[in-house]
């Protein structure tokens, strides 16, 4: 029986910056928004009734500061998941003494807040890749991600990415049907947001996903290697130092090496 999205409350006294807040949230499946609240007195009464998971939570508010309220839902709903989400960012330091899933400055960075809910989820639900996803009860993956382009954000699925790449000084995301997506973001940052989704940095200017590929290629007595892709064409050079890592990673996929 598949496990049911995150039960999750925003709280912001602010109610522009509360519906931006949802309207992202909504790009992630895993995510149900069960309840939008602008003030902590009634978000104390109601927790008990509410049955929530995760709190995107603001820290400015009056009457009791998101802090204040983390302290209360520490101590009487343990269970329950914070993300602090404000526009200062010099409230960090205290903030973390409630072991938050993290803290995120408004405006909200798309692929910020999606890391943040990948580590709620597996707080939540103790999930532990992709490569486990056949197993009974485990909670599925959302594959969707945004990605910041040239043009605006593109919601992307992640099975339909080739291979993501470095030629001169811009970042190309290929895809399936021979398009490429110029990313605004860089290739360490591409790699941290897409590790959740079994994709590999197999080389300084280029990431894979570890479903995609066909195998490994040893060239000129050894000395090289490079990674050929289902679905492509291309061979992408996989460097040396990476050899062992890609070899011990598509073992963790029931791959073995005789």
């Amino acid at each position: 029986m598949p496990i049911e999205p995150i039960r999750t409350i925003v709280v912001d006294d602010e109610h522009m910056s509360a519906e931006a807040t949802i309207a992202i949230l909504k790009n992630f499946p895993v995510i149900n928004v069960i309840e939008y609240i602008d003030n902590s007195p009634e978000l104390m009464s109601r927790l008990p009734e509410l049955n929530a998971e995760l709190l995107i939570l603001d820290i400015e508010m009056p009457y009791n500061n998101g802090m204040n309220v983390a302290s209360f839902v520490k101590k009487k709903f343990p269970k329950i998941e914070i993300i602090f989400c404000t526009g200062h960012a010099y409230f960090a330091a205290d903030c973390y003494d409630f072991e938050p899933v993290d803290f995120i400055t408004k405006p909200i960075n798309t692929a910020r807040i999606q890391r943040a809910i990948e580590r709620a989820e597996k707080r939540l639900r103790n999930t532990i890749g992709d490569f486990n996803i056949d197993k009974k009860n485990e909670a599925p993956k959302s594959k969707k991600i945004g990605i910041n382009v040239e043009g605006g954000y593109q919601i992307l699925d992640v099975d339909n990415i080739l291979f993501i790449e470095k030629r001169a000084r811009k970042i190309y995301i290929n895809t399936k049907g021979k398009n490429s997506l110029v990313s605004k973001y860089n290739l360490t940052q591409l790699e941290e947001i897409l590790a959740p989704h079994d994709f590999f940095r197999c080389h300084q200017s280029f990431i894979v996903p570890i479903k995609k590929i066909k195998y490994v290629k040893s060239n000129q007595f050894g000395k090289t290697y490079s990674i050929i892709l289902k679905e492509s064409y291309d061979e992408i050079p996989l460097s040396r130092s990476k050899h062992a890592e890609i070899k011990e990673k598509l073992e963790q996929f029931g791959i073995k090496f005789v």
